[in-house]
């Protein structure tokens, strides 16, 4: 994953609040600042931006592990999710049938 920060780094940086990441059992120290990041989307290929927003709303609001990043593109990610509740339904249904 690629960091972008543009020529007035101030603009497009978001602050990070510490106090609510899940940093896990790890040594390091948490960065201050929330920055855009590239990406490729692993099913499609697609070149994406992972904003400073969504990433704040991911690690802090959502709880998410910090050294977790995006990979899919939205529509991937919701191709992702019916993929895996199907899955399960299947599983389900096959377990009441036994």
């Amino acid at each position: 994953m690629k960091i972008v920060r543009g020529k007035d780094k101030k603009e497009k940086r978001i602050r990070v609040n510490p106090d609510k990441l899940n940093m896990g059992n790890t040594y390091s120290s948490p960065p201050q600042y929330y920055y855009d990041a590239e990406f490729d989307c692993v099913d499609c290929g697609s070149h994406e931006i992972w904003t400073a927003s969504q990433q704040k709303w991911w690690y802090e609001e959502a709880g998410g592990y910090f050294f977790a990043v995006a990979v899919r593109c939205r529509e991937c990610r919701e191709k992702e999710r019916e993929r895996k509740d199907d899955a399960r339904k299947n599983h389900k249904a096959g377990l009441k049938s036994k």
